[in-house]
């Protein structure tokens, strides 16, 4: 599948930004890991699990919001009431 996409300055900087710090060499292996975290957050979403970052020496947590996650688990709830 072939899907061209277009971005603002802030976003192509992010882009870039996100290319630069995690070694990534191409757009589609950037896209290809997007992908990849997207999908395991959607599923954990749908199986009832939160997502979050912890810094456990601070004992400090956050939980990650996303809209599309909530759709996600609220979507799949939905269903398993059905």
């Amino acid at each position: 599948m072939r899907i061209q996409v277009e971005f603002d300055e802030n976003g192509a900087s992010m882009i870039e930004s996100l290319k630069n710090k995690t070694g990534v060499s191409t757009y589609k292996d950037l896209f290809n890991n997007a992908l990849a975290l997207l999908n395991w957050a959607v599923q954990q979403r749908e199986s009832g699990r939160a997502i979050f970052s912890a810094d456990e020496a601070k004992k400090e947590y956050r939980e990650m919001q996303m809209p599309a996650l909530e759709y996600a688990a609220q979507n799949r709830r939905r269903e398993s009431a059905a």
